[in-house]
């Protein structure tokens, strides 16, 4: 099967977002339970103080602790983001440009051809692939590096074809 993609703005925005979320969903739940944490202990620690208990300032100071984790880590998240819309608008500017891609599905192979290069990638190396919101996530592994391919680029049809030949491609590697 062979693409020849035209470059959709708001297609590339929604996969990117995907992306992003796909890759900090793990994050974003710990930091939740971090600043729940926080709170749970500090409660208890103002408790305890008022019960005359003095280990209630340890509570208080791991709840500081959690915190100060917590605000690292939400830093580390919106800087992340920000350089994620930075390098988003960059790539835009020069897909414009440059707007087609080219995706090839062959029995050996999946290529990926567009202005940043031609890639030819083996299916052994291929580990990773989801569908979320209509849209395929293929790759290294997850959490890293994607190809995403959405349904609203090649059609229904098309995209479960491509779908499914992912999937029995990568399926085998996956259960050695």
């Amino acid at each position: 099967m062979k693409f020849e993609i035209p470059f959709d703005e708001k297609i590339y925005k929604k996969q990117i977002e995907l992306t992003f979320n796909q890759s900090w969903s793990y994050s974003k739940t710990e930091n939740k339970k971090l600043i729940t944490i926080a709170a749970i202990f500090i409660s208890l620690g103002i408790i305890i103080l008022y019960g005359n208990g003095d280990i209630g300032n340890l509570f208080i100071l791991l709840g500081i602790i959690a915190i100060i984790a917590y605000i690292y880590r939400l830093r580390r998240y919106k800087k992340a983001k920000k350089t994620t819309e930075n390098l988003m608008n960059e790539n835009i500017k020069i897909w414009n440009i440059n707007p087609i891609s080219i995706w090839e599905f062959e029995n050996d192979f999946f290529r990926f051809k567009f202005y940043g290069g031609d890639y030819k990638i083996n299916w052994e190396t291929i580990k990773y692939s989801e569908v979320v919101d209509d849209t395929f996530f293929f790759g290294f592994k997850k959490g890293g590096n994607y190809y995403t391919l959405s349904e609203s680029e090649i059609g229904k049809t098309n995209f479960l074809k491509v779908v499914e030949f992912v999937k029995q491609k990568i399926e085998p590697t996956i259960n050695l």
